[in-house]
């Protein structure tokens, strides 16, 4: 079996193309057993035994590929062409024929080549439907062969995972930062997770979720999981409204220690105005605790939004499921307003450097 994909956003960096599509070539070797090679500006051509299915599947969760096609190669020529469209056997069928031709020598335009194909099909027994086809032919015109495919089906975009460096995302047990730690692999992020509990996650969702990320990265994930038992046990008889704030900027802190060269930046789900925590003010409170930048890619989100999109990855169903966030036992109604002296008081209180330093010792990781 032949699959061509292309990738669009890739063709634009210049003089960093080969190290982009070096990075999406590696990917794809890594969830397919093929030979793989590059065929003009924008395409590879993959060689393969695998079954269909299981290669489309595999191939629809790799960042940086644009579209999917399943292909038989033929000779650059038009009657060739010609015929192995008519062996697909689109009969009494409304058609398209979609021909691209990256091969500007071919003596004939992609439109020229349409019609041409288009009044075999007519003559076989199809009619024309532009607008909303039973069937598209697909024509790629390359340097030294043509391609019809019969199924071309979209890809993610974006940039290849490994190509903008490594961000550790702050996972919650909600439905957003499932979703913001995508969007950063959609970027071609190396993502890992921090994951602060309060009982044990093992037996989780949280475990399912990682591994439900880890169908779009080629990469082995890591995450690390922290109890808030030190945390809980110095704020039990608080009542503090401002402890969320506090309890956010711990988490932080948390990862300023995981932090050290590994990563560029941390992740988050926020989305401004989502829930108190999460106002202008307190956003920013919580971000001076941080000696990296924080990336929050939801946050002009709505929850909707962001619902939709978890669905689509498939992560919605794992984050609804039944389980106690460290959230939930902090403030029920915190202030939207905790500015940075007042959390700074609250953490002398707690001796909140001691609190990080027992709260790391009780570190594990997990390898996904």
């Amino acid at each position: 079996m032949l699959v061509s994909v292309t990738s669009s956003e890739i063709t634009l960096k210049g003089k960093n193309r080969k190290f982009f599509e070096s990075a999406l070539k590696r990917n794809m070797a890594a969830v397919l057993t093929a030979q793989i090679t590059k065929s003009g500006t924008s395409r590879f051509l993959i060689s393969t035994d695998m079954d269909k299915e299981t290669v489309k599947d595999r191939l629809q969760k790799i960042f940086g590929l644009d579209t999917i096609s399943f292909s038989n190669p033929v000779a650059l020529d038009l009657e060739a062409i010609k015929q192995e469209v008519l062996k697909s056997g689109l009969t009494n069928k409304s058609i398209k024929v979609d021909t691209r031709r990256s091969n500007k020598k071919f003596p004939m335009t992609s439109q020229q080549v349409n019609e041409v194909l288009g009044k075999a099909l007519v003559d076989a027994g199809c009619t024309v439907n532009l607008k909303n086809p039973e069937a598209t032919v697909f024509v790629d015109l390359l340097e030294d062969s043509a391609l019809v495919s019969f199924e071309k089906v979209k890809g993610l975009g974006g940039l290849p995972v490994g190509t903008s460096g490594k961000v550790l995302s702050l996972l919650s047990g909600g439905i957003d930062s499932p979703v913001a730690s995508w969007l950063m692999m959609k970027r071609g992020c190396t993502v890992d997770f921090l994951h602060v509990h309060s009982t044990d996650p093992k037996n989780s969702k949280m475990i399912k979720i990682v591994k439900k990320l880890r169908e779009y990265s080629p990469r082995p994930m890591r995450l690390f999981l922290i109890p808030y038992t030190e945390f809980y046990k110095k704020t039990l008889t608080l009542g503090s409204q401002n402890e969320l704030v506090v309890f956010r900027r711990f988490i932080i802190k948390l990862a300023n220690k995981l932090a050290k060269r590994k990563y560029k930046a941390f992740v988050t789900g926020d989305s401004v105005g989502q829930v108190a925590s999460q106002t202008l003010d307190n956003l920013m409170t919580t971000t001076q605790a941080s000696k990296l930048p924080v990336f929050r890619p939801l946050i002009g989100f709505n929850k909707s939004e962001i619902i939709d999109l978890a669905i689509k990855i498939d992560t919605y169903d794992l984050s609804i499921e039944r389980y106690q966030d460290c959230c939930s036992l902090v403030a029920s109604r915190p202030t939207t307003n905790v500015t940075l002296d007042a959390a700074k008081k609250l953490e002398e209180q707690l001796n909140i450097d001691e609190l990080v330093e027992k709260s790391i010792e009780l570190c594990e990781l997990i390898e996904i």
